[in-house]
């Protein structure tokens, strides 16, 4: 957003480069991705000049409004930061909040003297009203229907593995491919009247759904034995409705039998790190948590060319409880730190 607004008062990206001491192709990046989330063209080429076109028009106007209520909240923040004081409870990922939140937090810290935090990281479901939290940092969708989410962007993951687990077992070249493969999962974290956690469908993304094979033309996986002794139901009639209950089962059978099986599974990344890095299978982790490996050799992208996924990343807060000035001043530093810089 702030980079559309610069390129448009300034009036050329080269110019708006400049003033934001950026790299010009940098800016006509942002400014194509913008235009494709909006679905919408905001500027129009003419002659050697570029214009804005109608949407773009009104979304600079609407931008402006949006940047200008944020500079006085920064401003209002900067004159009341010596106001707010008392306790903040913030609960995080046990990744980000080690690599990402705890460095950042000194900052914030030092802009608010009197404001002390309490962080807690560990990587189980967290409700902030239950669970006592002022504050939660959270990947994936929100489990509570009383907690209010703010978006903050999203964490980009990679599905990985060592190159010793790839000589030893052979490299997947389709998603079907991986149902011979040694999985490493991570556990969903359920609110407690579940029953025992299941494989987050984050250890393996539907990197190529349309282009799935027929299960036949896969080599055979191991099915459960029959139960001889159950009884027959076969000679009854169905009664409305079983028939097609009966046909999509079947049709989720089939599905099953294209999904991995997990080999081991934990509720920690750090760990599922570890157990990659010993070459103990393949699993999905966040991109910020493998670059290192990944440019070093010690561990390999599988699938490649599959389409990127990512998983959200939201600050959950209590909904119908008041903030008081320490969590006021906790959450606008949070939204101003890890929210893009340009949208």
């Amino acid at each position: 957003m702030a980079v559309f607004v610069a390129t448009v008062e300034t009036g050329s990206m080269a110019a708006a480069a400049r003033a934001l001491e950026l790299p010009t192709a940098l800016i006509g990046k942002q400014i194509q991705q913008l235009e494709d989330q909006l679905g919408a063209r905001l500027f129009e080429r003419v002659g050697p000049w570029q214009r804005l076109t109608g949407a773009g028009l009104q979304y600079h106007q609407q931008c402006r409004s949006i940047l200008e209520l944020m500079r006085g909240a920064e401003t209002q923040a900067q004159e009341t930061g010596q106001q707010a004081a008392g306790a903040v409870r913030v609960h995080a990922p046990v990744f980000f909040g080690q690599r990402q939140l705890a460095p950042a937090l000194a900052a914030f810290l030092a802009d608010y003297p009197q404001v002390q935090v309490e962080l807690v990281l560990d990587d189980r479901a967290v409700d902030p009203r239950a669970d006592g939290f002022d504050a939660v940092f959270h990947l994936g969708p929100l489990l509570s229907d009383h907690a209010q989410g703010l978006p903050l962007g999203e964490q980009a993951l990679s599905l990985v593995a060592a190159p010793a687990y790839l000589e030893r077992h052979g490299t997947p070249e389709r998603a079907e491919e991986l149902v011979r493969h040694r999985c490493l999962g991570f556990i969903a974290p359920l609110p407690e009247a579940e029953p025992a956690p299941e494989p987050d469908a984050r250890w393996a993304p539907d990197w190529d759904a349309e282009d799935r094979a027929d299960p036949d033309e896969l080599d055979p996986v191991l099915e459960d034995e029959p139960d001889w002794d159950a009884p027959d139901h076969s000679a009854p009639a169905w009664p409305e409705g079983a028939a097609e209950a009966a046909e999509a089962e079947a049709q989720e059978g089939a599905d099953s039998a294209l999904a991995p099986a997990i080999r081991l599974q934990s509720n920690n990344a750090l760990a599922l790190h570890a157990l990659a890095l010993g070459g103990a299978g393949i699993t999905v982790l966040p991109t910020a948590l493998v670059a290192e490996d990944l440019a070093a050799g010690r561990l390999v992208t599988v699938l490649p060319e599959a389409p990127a996924v990512s998983e959200s990343l939201s600050l959950a807060l209590a909904g119908d409880l008041a903030e008081t000035p320490a969590l006021t001043a906790f959450v606008d530093w949070a939204l101003a730190h890890f929210q893009p810089a340009a949208s």
